[in-house]
């Protein structure tokens, strides 16, 4: 599959006769096997959900998708979820399945959801840029970080792995490249965030060797290493 940004556009709770709402920004990244998923509450630029890990194609017609999560703010990686996919005449994708609901305890509830494919805007390495994720290599296996960037929009988060995220131990952030101003721009900037690798903060385009990586690579981001997971070229 090429590249992909998703924007969800709104999530109904089933059996609800209410209509769909949004109450979140998520996007989410697919590049290769792997994605990062990134959801924060409007209302007070908290984290809803933020996940990372593999994704499956489990059949093509009709369209299913397998996220393995390696990360889950919610402490759920035991099980993968699944989600069935019919494209809407808008050319948006609805996508069903079963997933905690907050307002139900986080009792397992069906749901639809309404997905908006964005067109990666142009990033620091030029208007056909990269796509990436990265997977931290760490001593102990209780903390991962992950990285992702397609083209001029980037994304990383942290937390602990096979447990719910607590105050004070996770980050996420999310950031836009600005090809006016040549520089990356904050979108979000969420809770334990120091050591979080951030261009923003760098003031630079791209990560140090980042334009000569390749997928299956150790690289070294700000003293920390790094599989590279999914690498691509935007075409």
């Amino acid at each position: 599959m090429a590249p992909k940004i998703s924007a969800r556009i709104s999530l109904r709770w089933l059996p609800s006769t209410e209509a769909p709402s949004e109450p979140t920004d998520t996007i989410v990244f697919g590049v290769g096997a792997y994605f990062v998923d990134l959801r924060v509450l409007k209302t007070d630029n908290t984290i809803d959900w933020a996940l990372a890990g593999e994704r499956q194609i489990v059949s093509t017609d009709p369209l299913k998708v397998r996220w393995i999560k390696t990360l889950d703010s919610l402490g759920l990686t035991e099980e993968p979820d699944e989600g069935d996919f019919t494209t809407l005449p808008n050319g948006d994708s609805l996508e069903t399945g079963a997933m905690p609901c907050p307002e139900k305890g986080m009792a397992v509830t069906q749901y639809e959801e309404v997905w908006q494919v964005l067109a990666p805007q142009s990033g620091p390495d030029g208007e056909k840029g990269s796509a990436w994720i990265l997977e931290s290599i760490d001593a102990a296996d209780t903390m991962k970080t992950f990285l992702g960037r397609i083209g001029g929009s980037y994304m990383a988060m942290r937390g602990k792995t096979g447990e719910a995220w607590k105050e004070g131990e996770f980050g996420a952030r999310s950031e836009e490249w600005d090809a006016s101003d040549r520089k990356w721009k904050n979108k979000h900037v969420i809770g334990y965030i120091a050591g979080l690798p951030s261009p923003a903060e760098l003031g630079t385009g791209l990560f140090a060797g980042e334009d000569t990586w390749k997928e299956g690579d150790k690289v070294a981001v700000l003293g920390q290493e790094y599989i590279v997971r999914a690498f691509e070229a935007l075409q």
